[in-house]
């Protein structure tokens, strides 16, 4: 997994502590192993194409490597993602195509920096639909709150915007 970001001047969250909680709660909201690998897998792989994109932080042939195989054999294999692909494909190509978008409303206004700032987070309706998928609608609904707030409040707007100045 990739290394949290030292280098901006907000304390880092996403720390191996972090991710042990993340993962805990991703197990107790999806009750199923193996969308929760899925998105494991996903975030993953997402995190490395981003930090391509922005060339912000390094990515290594290591990383490259586990993408690879993530994407070609590990993600078609998995029998949650074999089974729900159809449907999660439409909520992935909505996702890239919001989190496109943020990085373009990045450079714009401050207007467009608010949107920005919710688009990104579009991977909090991924893993709603994936708990809709493996729980329910009820479910979904009883924790979609704990988990938007779990993703979110780790920074404030004004945090994000000045990490973009």
């Amino acid at each position: 997994m990739a290394q949290p970001d030292t280098t901006s001047a907000h304390p880092a969250f996403d720390t191996p502590e972090w991710r042990d909680k993340r993962d805990g709660k991703l197990r107790e909201w999806v009750g199923n192993d193996q969308a929760v690998g899925f998105l494991l897998q996903f975030f993953d792989l997402c995190e490395v194409i981003d930090d391509l994109w922005d060339g912000d932080k390094e990515v290594t042939k290591a990383d490259l490597t586990r993408i690879l195989f993530a994407v070609m054999t590990e993600l078609p294999l998995n029998p949650f993602f074999a089974n729900y692909r159809n449907e999660l494909a439409a909520v992935m190509i909505t996702g890239i195509n919001a989190w496109l978008d943020a990085n373009e409303l990045e450079q714009g206004s401050e207007n467009d920096k608010v949107f920005s700032y919710v688009l990104r987070d579009w991977y909090a309706e991924l893993i709603a639909f994936v708990i809709y998928l493996t729980r329910g609608r009820d479910y979904m609904r009883a924790v979609s709150m704990e988990v938007r707030q779990f993703f979110t409040h780790h920074e404030t707007l004004e945090q994000y915007k000045e990490d973009l100045a």
